[in-house]
């Protein structure tokens, strides 16, 4: 748990300051905490994250998921004529219930945003999976490619949004199953000042081949600071399964740290404007 003893290092620096202004989110960065906590950013993102399940429902023995993952904003007319939002994760090390160990199933997912105004934004866009998983309890060992949309609405101290994607499966191995799945993420922020926020996004799973279901709750805790002159966010995240069907996680933990770059593409600022 190496992950978990830096984040708890990160959220509660030692020897802080008293006026703890200079280890908070500046006051030219007030949108830095909304980026940080979405599910796609419009700053460039440098994430790692650490989801730990304790206990499975129908299997012996714990799982654990070490994600590494960018966000990759895009400027209009750099691929499309629209600013876009792209994803790419690699789950770097995936330990089975078992106690196998290796490389997840590469993602991708990239969304054409649009502005429907009063502070709401939405897009659509492919999102695939490429089967480059070591072992076969890593990864689903399919080609998928499928539709993906997002919306978020930022009212005041609030982020509040869903990102939806169904991948499908059109080719790879024979031997496993096809797939087709739809993937909801609701997301929800509340910023309560200096930096910190409370999170809550669940990942839940409708699998239209088999009829089972991932009904995670979760709500965690996060904050953004900096580090000499890096932007970090950090965060953790207890969850529950409300779902018991078939051999899912009942419960577990979610720790996650990013580097934030928000000046990387000075061009790539897109969605809503800081508040003021």
């Amino acid at each position: 748990m190496i992950l978990a003893f830096l984040l708890a290092s990160a959220i509660i620096p030692s020897g802080a300051r008293a006026d703890d202004e200079d280890a908070t989110v500046p006051a030219q960065q007030p949108n830095l905490v909304t980026q940080a906590s979405a599910p796609l950013s419009n700053i460039l993102q440098i994430r790692t994250q650490d989801s730990y399940v304790r206990e499975f429902t129908g299997l012996h023995g714990q799982g654990n998921v070490l994600t590494m993952a960018v966000t990759m904003p895009l400027p209009a007319y750099r691929l499309l004529p629209f600013p876009q939002l792209s994803l790419l994760t690699m789950p770097t090390a995936v330990t089975s219930p078992g106690g196998s160990m290796g490389l997840g199933d590469l993602r991708l997912l990239d969304i054409a945003v649009l502005e429907a105004g009063h502070g709401i934004l939405w897009g659509i866009g492919p999102t695939l999976v490429f089967p480059t998983a070591g072992q076969r309890t890593g990864g689903q060992g399919k080609w998928q490619l499928g539709p993906a949309t997002a919306v978020a609405f930022t009212p005041e101290r609030w982020l509040i949004g869903l990102l939806a994607q169904n991948p499908i499966s059109f080719a790879g191995d024979r031997e496993r199953n096809e797939t087709n799945a739809l993937f909801l993420q609701p997301f929800v922020t509340y910023q309560l000042g200096r930096g910190w926020f409370v999170r809550s996004q669940p990942q839940m799973v409708f699998n239209w081949k088999t009829g089972n279901q991932v009904l995670p709750v979760d709500l965690g805790v996060g904050r953004v600071f900096e580090v000499g002159r890096q932007y970090v966010s950090s965060f953790v995240e207890p969850f529950w399964n409300a779902s018991a069907d078939g051999p899912t996680p009942v419960y577990g933990f979610a720790f996650g740290v990013s580097l934030l770059y928000p000046n990387f593409w000075q061009r790539s600022q897109i969605g809503t404007e800081p508040r003021r």
